[in-house]
């Protein structure tokens, strides 16, 4: 007997092209996000089972006012809290972009404010974990070698930053993660 079992991954993704705001990015993506889960719960989907890789709530990269991490953690917190069934075990939220820093920062900013929130709140970063790797290989010149040690230190650096900012752990510098006005 053959038991096979699929695990449901969605990823409602809000383009950060545009000029909108904080407010009318937790607008949209609490919209988006409340379509999907009643779309899945009509489609019989065990949200127990279902990973949800959504983008965290930014405004768009052309909005002229300022945000702080703490009010982009607040607003991401503050939409999953409207919209997000407590069935759904967690999020993973993908970089969207933002640099591993930006992305750190804001994601320790959001583990800062679940407060008592059910839900597990960690990172899908592909680009920003393996964007700085391919430019470490950028550098090594065309035939030789990859530079596997240094290519191995450089992750265990970035899965340190990003492992704390899961936990609410990361001590961003100074403005990092905040979105400063165009």
């Amino acid at each position: 007997v053959c038991v096979c079992v699929c695990v449901l991954i969605v990823e409602p993704d809000i383009s950060l092209a545009g000029d909108y705001d904080l407010e009318t990015a937790v607008e949209v993506n609490a919209k988006v996000q409340a379509h999907l889960y009643h779309a899945m719960v009509d489609h019989g989907v065990w949200m127990e089972g279902a990973m949800l890789k959504p983008n965290m709530v930014n405004p768009g990269r052309g909005c002229k006012k300022t945000y702080t991490a703490d009010e982009i953690g607040k607003a991401t917190v503050d939409t999953l809290r409207r919209v997000m069934p407590p069935a759904m075990p967690g999020v993973n939220f993908l970089s969207g972009g933002q640099s591993l820093e930006d992305a750190a920062a804001r994601l320790n900013a959001i583990n800062r404010a679940k407060g008592n929130s059910p839900w597990n709140l960690s990172f899908s970063w592909s680009q920003a974990l393996q964007l700085p790797l391919l430019d470490l290989c950028k550098k090594n010149p065309p035939g030789s070698p990859l530079p596997l040690e240094a290519m191995s230190e450089l992750l265990t650096k970035e899965l340190a930053i990003a492992g704390a900012a899961a936990r609410g752990e990361y001590e961003p510098k100074a403005g990092q993660g905040d979105h400063k006005g165009a």
